[in-house]
């Protein structure tokens, strides 16, 4: 039986490791590919280019992302597992791939699947990638009237509940974490009409760091997530000159796990409850990979190097 570590097959999902994959959108994983306008601001979004294409000749227009590219206490046993599971490209592969798996892409903008870049096309995007530029916005201006508007506020949502949103926002991250999903990314930029748009460095499990990281940055880790999510409701608030009770109506629980004080979890659910096994065919084969294909040798202990 091949070795799960084999090279992997750029045609088939990636990537080829146990857990969560993406499959292709297209057979060869290549397409005709117009870069119509590039998205979002290339200087403060450093995990790779965003930009709106239409693909092989078709009137539909999508949001192509292009990835570029904390210490494990156990190394990994080939260069090549630290990109299966530490890439951009590979993270939002696993996390979107994990969605699949539990139709649960409500929780994030719906991923068609992975597409690879030609070296043609590659530089096409390095030429054409450059400043954006943002209009100033009046300072009389609320977020809803110049458009700066990443949880989907816009003029039909006038009169709608804040809490409904806010409620909405940490429902679905704790969703994620319930899928065995850690963000590590959460801001007012890596969110469109609400939801999700970016999971480019993400833990799902199985995950090495999840297994392998010093508990004490796991802890910090877990902590982070709803941390962060807490601080850009508030970035936002202040943006969009929210009154303090507007401020008040932040989720209660969102809040008691942001400060590591969660009632049944210090800071809410834990992603590593997740029972990703239930997804695997042979899980023999996953068992063996685990065991003997994931980690490199443990140094000896009690020995010195000679110089």
């Amino acid at each position: 039986m091949p070795s799960i570590a084999a090279l992997p097959d750029p045609s088939k999902p990636l990537p080829q490791v146990p857990g969560p994959r993406l499959a292709p959108f297209s057979p060869t994983a290549y397409a005709d590919i117009e870069f119509v306008e590039e998205l979002g601001n290339p200087e403060e979004h450093l995990d790779g280019h965003v930009w709106k294409v239409k693909i092989n000749g078709a009137p539909t227009c999508y949001v192509l992302k292009m990835p570029v590219g904390r210490t494990l206490m156990r190394p990994l046993a080939s260069p090549r597992l630290y990109i299966d599971y530490l890439d951009p490209f590979n993270c939002e592969c696993r996390a979107y791939g994990r969605l699949q798996e539990e139709n649960r892409q409500d929780l994030a903008v719906r991923a068609h699947g992975y597409l690879l870049l030609t070296p043609q096309q590659e530089a096409e995007v390095e030429q054409r990638s450059g400043g954006f530029y943002f209009p100033p916005v009046d300072e009389k201006a609320t977020s809803l009237d110049s458009g700066t508007n990443p949880w989907g506020r816009w003029e039909e949502h006038r009169g709608v509940p804040v809490r409904a949103i806010l409620q909405g926002l940490w429902r679905d991250l704790e969703d994620l974490h319930k899928l065995g999903i850690l963000v590590r990314d959460v801001s007012i930029g890596n969110y469109m009409g609400g939801k999700l748009i970016d999971f480019s460095r993400s833990w799902a499990i199985p995950h090495p760091c999840f297994e392998s990281i010093d508990p004490y940055w796991m802890c910090d880790e877990r902590q982070a997530d709803p941390l962060a999510l807490d601080g850009a409701i508030l970035d936002w608030a202040v943006e969009a000159r929210w009154k303090q009770e507007h401020v008040d109506l932040i989720p209660r629980e969102l809040r008691e796990c942001a400060s590591g004080e969660g009632r049944d979890d210090p800071y809410g659910t834990d992603p590593r409850y997740y029972d990703w096994r239930k997804w695997e065919e042979d899980l023999e084969a996953v068992d063996s990979f685990h065991e003997h294909e994931l980690y490199g040798a443990p140094e000896p202990e009690g020995e010195e190097s000679e110089d």
